[in-house]
């Protein structure tokens, strides 16, 4: 475990919405995790989310549109896969997206266009509780729930995937996806719990109010469903990042991006020494070398949820 410099102010990157668009989106570019998405979508998504939804649901024909609800969709592009993927079956698709950031909301509405044909979308732009609470009204359910990357950031998880559960109509299916706790991120966050976050803990419970909350896991994820047992079973997928630039010697742009992405800081090359070095090495460890370049490794689990009818 990295022991913090408490004379050091690790600043969370979610203080600048425009810094962290423009982190997210070099994380985005140096990556194959969209590639990564679109085989996983035509083999493993198909099965368990398409065609179980159309033998739970039906396939749409009484002229009803699917109803999708997007939390933390970002940008849209793994979601546009799904809904793409979808529409093979369902010729109508209403999608309610929930995004905080108004930057990532604003390029998901240019990115569907010109691709929105049959589809509707209801667009918010605040915070998953603040739509929970808007919500708490309506018995609108949904069929089909993405929360791919998004648990990393509610408050309270218990509550955040109790509310998703809760959302769901008979027969849909809700499918979270985070980083694996023994591989990428989710082993680097384990090692240097305090980052993004002024507050530093041991404490690794799924619900700890010093925990910063990006910095849950897999485990995290597995131990909350089973405490309010809710039945799941689950696929994993795998990306590769090319992070040579994090060790260069001369400081970049492209290196100070890719790692205030991963510790969720800004500025981290000005943190402590030590500490530097000792994030640098767990960052290589999580990695391979091809060819002369790191590629920093994640492991995504996939949980695959669905209402009984």
């Amino acid at each position: 475990m990295v022991e913090s410099d408490k004379s050091v102010t690790l600043i969370p990157i979610f203080n600048d919405q425009a810094y962290y668009t423009k982190a997210f989106n070099y994380w985005r570019l140096i990556g194959n995790y969209i590639e990564a998405v679109h085989k996983w979508t035509d083999e493993t998504f198909y099965v368990h989310v398409v065609e179980k939804l159309v033998a739970n649901i039906g396939d749409g024909s009484d002229g009803k549109p699917l109803r999708v609800l997007g939390v933390g969709s970002g940008r849209g592009e793994i979601e546009l896969v799904f809904l793409n993927k979808l529409l093979l079956k369902f010729p109508k698709i209403h999608t309610c997206v929930v995004e905080p950031c108004a930057n990532l909301l604003t390029e998901y509405q240019h990115n569907i266009k010109e691709k929105a044909t049959n589809f509707t979308f209801d667009w918010q732009n605040r915070t998953f509780e603040e739509f929970v609470k808007l919500q708490q009204e309506s018995s609108l359910k949904y069929h089909f729930i993405s929360a791919c990357n998004s648990m990393y950031y509610v408050k309270n998880l218990q509550e955040a995937l109790q509310s998703l559960y809760d959302m769901l109509a008979p027969g849909g299916i809700l499918l979270i996806t985070i980083t694996a706790d023994y591989t990428g991120s989710g082993k680097l966050w384990r090692t240097s719990p305090y980052f993004g976050s002024e507050t530093s803990s041991q404490d690794g419970s799924p619900n700890s109010t010093l925990l910063p909350s990006h910095h849950r896991d897999s485990a995290h994820v597995h131990d909350v469903l089973r405490q309010l047992h809710i039945p799941y079973h689950i696929d994993n997928t795998t990306c590769y990042r090319k992070i040579t630039r994090c060790f260069d010697a001369k400081e970049s742009e492209e290196g100070n991006l890719a790692l205030d992405f991963l510790t969720h800081t800004i500025g981290f090359r000005n943190a402590p020494k030590d500490l530097f070095q000792q994030v640098l090495a767990c960052v290589k460890e999580c990695s391979v070398q091809r060819g002369g370049d790191w590629f920093f490794q994640s492991e995504h689990i996939c949980f695959f949820i669905t209402k009984p009818t």
